[in-house]
Order: structure tokens, then sequence, then C-alpha cells
């Protein structure tokens, strides 16, 4: 069984949508995975809470609750091969000088306050037509 980590990302104070967007896809990504190598998660997708980008205060558009539930900006899902994989990726984080630079790299454009995280159990996907999906993957293990 695969293991995921759900994290909820709020932006860094004072920078717009599109530069934490920006930030996070051109240098946090790549740099994460040049640090960790073959540890980085078998994915590692990012969900972009839905506002309006030209205005920095706006509110997300909620289907379900109120928009004041929704503070942070972004979802990320890391998806591991298993719990192994995990902690592997999460050691190599941890080396001192590995942390210090993404640590350095985060406080460039997320609030690490904020942030929060969950492991979540058994994942199921269902296709359009009924049938089991599965879990498909975009990189090799």
């Amino acid at each position: 069984m695969v293991y995921t980590l759900i994290l909820f990302v709020s932006r860094k104070t004072g920078i717009s949508l599109q530069t934490f967007k920006h930030h996070w896809e051109s240098n946090h990504v790549p740099l994460l995975k040049s640090l960790v190598g073959r540890d980085f998660p078998l994915s590692h997708t990012r969900h972009y809470i839905d506002r309006d980008l030209d205005n920095p205060e706006s509110p997300a558009r909620v289907l379900f609750g109120q928009p004041r539930d929704f503070t942070f900006d972004a979802v990320a899902v890391f998806t591991f091969i298993d719990k192994s994989h995990w902690e592997r990726f999460y050691n190599k984080a941890r080396e001192p000088e590995v942390a210090k630079i993404l640590l350095e790299d985060d406080e460039k454009f997320q609030d690490r306050e904020k942030l929060r995280g969950v492991f979540v159990g058994d994942t199921k996907a269902t296709g359009k037509d009924g049938g089991e999906a599965g879990w498909r993957f975009v990189g090799n293990f």
C-alpha cells in the first residue's frame, strides 16, 4: 500500500499568489528533487486553491463551508512507495545541510507557522465508467 502525506500550505505574508506558485514550481520543487535525489516521492502533486489571482486577499471559491475555513493557498500530496520510502525521504531532508537549504527556501514563499500535514491511509480511485482507476504515478520505482 502506498504511503501518502497531505500538506496544507499557506503563502508568506506580502507575496502574491502568482509569486507563491511560481516559486514553488520553478524553485522549490527542483531544489527538493536535487537534494533528496532517488528518495524523491513517486509523485508530488500541488493543488492551488482557486482564488482571484489579481486580488491577493480574495477568498477561496468555496462549494461547501465558508471562505474563512480555507486559510491555506495550496494542498500538496506526496505519494511514497511505502512508509520506508517516506522515512528515507524524510531522513535525507532532515540532514543538517539539506534541512538548512530547504528551510531557507521555504521562508521565501510559505508561512511555516501555518503549515499543516496529515498522513492518509488506504486510497481508492474510481474511473468515469465506474471501475477502479487504480493509482498511476509519474515516476519509476
